[in-house]
């Protein structure tokens, strides 16, 4: 539980003609954490399989195929074809699926014309003429487009520079949309006045060529583009369906070729030569003895196996063992750091304490339930992160006895008159010092299990004396400190020169060990178990949150009215933040106290997790 599975690193060797069959049972086997080689002077990279190009292709197929159809991957289905068969059906199910995204990019396209059209017809619908007219007479200039003036205005002015013109309006909003016909030798006049009204030409190029009115092509238009998004559903429709008829077999065969293709690609992982390849990596030395024979069955007894322990040099990848209850907390170690071969795995101390911390800072039975209820839910629609939700739900659980123990349901210390039983209460102010003593203790006894636990990891790898040095020196320390403080205040019957004599040894071992570093770094540890002191006063301000909104509800209810229901308004959203807030912070914060204060006194981290060949994510 404290330590990982036992590794043994594995050196695999044998012809060429082995290769295949080896790497089919590897996969099967699911244990060997492969040692990706590195090309070098002896041995190059191997070179896929010769049906990696091919699972490549349906594969990226497939995947593509998933994407444009909206299938998720959730489903386990059973492949029931062979390679050439699912290359053959995903070919079909592509051409299907291209033949209806031509015809829909078709229909859009037409759709968007259609729309421009529309556009430029909706400015010409109050100007009742042919819509060849625009442009069928070469000796007439036309103008279409806004003007800030009115038209009558024109009709003044116009006159004046030609006798032969047409003047159509339409009133669009605040300006006005003119068609303007008129011989072309006034053409340039013309255009001069206009700018002088401020006028913007509209070029309606969709419509050039149309006949009849613009109301009459306006239904023609609108009665194609209704007919046009009727097949765009249709066709959408059928992209739906052949998504649906094909679910399970894209399912399968995306996982079936991942598989495939993992193995064929195999070999870029591998050392080969001309006639051999050499696989390297680590299996659990549990799994050793029947791993060995399996391979040397599925090569024919043509390969040789190398194997042995890890060695202390070594680095190891890390297949942490814990049990069910305490594995879900793993998920923590993932966030920060996997812990080395050689070093205490500390689950199991966060699975102890961090739903206390997160117990204490919470603390209500009311809240409690809530967040266990929520957490539960999430944990039923988000699978996947059942891991997480079962760590709430522990925390949440914990937090319901301490609200026991603090005598709170939604920072009610009394329901209906009666007062809920309690060991110690956070509302009132005479227990402050009772509580902020006891978040200390629990500090002390947090940061110095930390120091025991790098004792025992440094003792491991360098003895003890560098174990003494680097960690109980700092417990030398906090007990020099403690016996001074305690002596002056005549605590205990032993002379502050003790304390003293402790002090000064600590920190010339500090010295020795970690150096001038050691040394400017002797506040921190009385720091470390100070930070504890937010447990107190997180959850205080929880308690006092919770207390301001229970108290103007009650105002409320006792005033009467509509002012009863705003009570109850303030109860929810009051409560809603302050859980929102609670569960921020103590999530927050027991997670600080892990990462910073815990873990800095032991863990170094850094390992690669154990990933065996073959294993599926989860």
């Amino acid at each position: 539980m404290l330590r990982p599975h036992e590794m043994s690193s594995v050196v695999i060797t044998g012809p060429k003609s082995a290769q295949e069959p080896i790497i089919k049972e590897l996969h099967d086997m699911k244990v060997l954490h492969i040692v990706e080689h590195s090309k070098n002077e002896l041995a190059d990279i191997g070179a896929p399989l010769e049906s990696a190009g091919r699972l490549s292709e349906i594969f990226v197929k497939v995947r593509a195929l998933m994407s444009a159809l909206g299938i998720s991957k959730k489903g386990n289905f059973e492949l029931r074809k062979d390679l050439l068969d699912v290359g053959l059906s995903v070919n079909k199910i592509n051409g299907e699926l291209n033949f209806s995204l031509e015809e829909l990019k078709r229909a859009d396209a037409q759709l968007a014309k259609n729309e421009s059209i529309r556009q430029e017809l909706e400015l010409l619908k109050g100007i009742n003429i042919p819509l060849d007219d625009f442009t069928s007479c070469k000796s007439l200039a036309s103008f279409t487009g806004y003007i800030d003036s009115y038209a009558a205005q024109l009709k003044d002015k116009i006159p004046k520079i030609t006798k032969s013109f047409m003047l159509l309006e339409s009133k669009a909003k605040k300006k006005s949309f003119i068609a303007l016909f008129a011989d072309s030798k006034s053409a340039e006049s013309i255009s001069s006045l206009l700018k002088k009204s401020n006028f913007t030409q509209v070029n309606l190029t969709n419509v050039q060529g149309m006949k009849g009115t613009a109301s009459q092509n306006l239904a023609r238009i609108t009665d194609e583009s209704s007919k046009l998004q009727k097949l765009r559903e249709d066709i959408l429709g059928k992209i739906e369906k052949l998504g649906a008829s094909h679910k399970e077999f894209l399912i399968a065969s995306e996982s079936f070729l991942r598989e495939q293709l993992e193995k064929a690609e195999a070999p870029l992982k591998f050392a080969s030569t001309h006639n051999a390849f050499l696989a390297k990596g680590w299996i659990p030395t549990e799994d050793l003895k029947n791993s060995i024979e399996r391979l040397n069955k599925a090569g024919h007894n043509k390969i040789y196996i190398q194997f042995e322990p890890a060695k202390k040099s070594q680095k190891a990848p890390v297949k942490q063992k814990n049990p069910n209850p305490i594995k879900p907390f793993q998920f923590f170690m993932d966030m920060y750091s996997i812990p080395t071969y050689r070093e205490i795995d500390p689950t199991f101390f966060v699975f102890l304490t961090f739903p206390i911390f997160f117990g204490i800072m919470l603390g209500d039975i009311g809240y409690g339930l809530i967040s266990l209820i929520i957490f539960w839910l999430l944990k039923k629609f988000m699978p996947k992160a059942r891991n997480f939700f079962n760590i709430l739900m522990l925390a949440s659980f914990v937090s319901i006895l301490f609200g026991f123990l603090f005598g709170e349901f939604f920072g009610f210390e009394k329901i209906g008159g009666f007062h809920l039983w309690h060991i110690i209460s956070r509302a009132e102010p005479e227990s402050m010092f009772t509580l902020l003593f006891a978040m200390l203790i629990i500090g002390a006894i947090h940061v110095n299990l930390g120091l025991i636990l790098g004792f025992i990891n440094i003792y491991k790898d360098h003895g003890l004396m560098a174990a003494i040095y680097e960690k109980a020196s700092w417990i030398i320390l906090e007990l020099g400190v403690a016996m001074l403080a305690l002596s002056y205040l005549n605590l205990i019957s032993i002379s502050p020169f003790v304390g003293a004599i402790f002090l000064g040894a600590s920190i010339l071992m500090i010295f020795k060990g970690e150096g001038v570093k050691g040394i400017f770094e002797l506040p921190g540890i009385f720091t470390n178990i100070l930070s504890y002191a937010r447990l107190m006063a997180i959850g205080i301000s929880s308690v006092k949150l919770a207390e301001v909104i229970n108290h103007y509800a009650e105002e409320m209810f006792h005033s009467g009215g509509f002012l009863i229901l705003a009570g109850i308004l303030i109860l929810i959203i009051g409560h809603v933040i302050n859980l929102m807030l609670g569960l921020l912070g103590s999530f927050l914060h027991s997670l600080r106290l892990h990462y910073v204060e815990f873990f800095s006194k032991f863990f170094t981290g850094g390992a690669k997790k154990y990933t065996p060949f073959g294993l599926k994510d989860e």
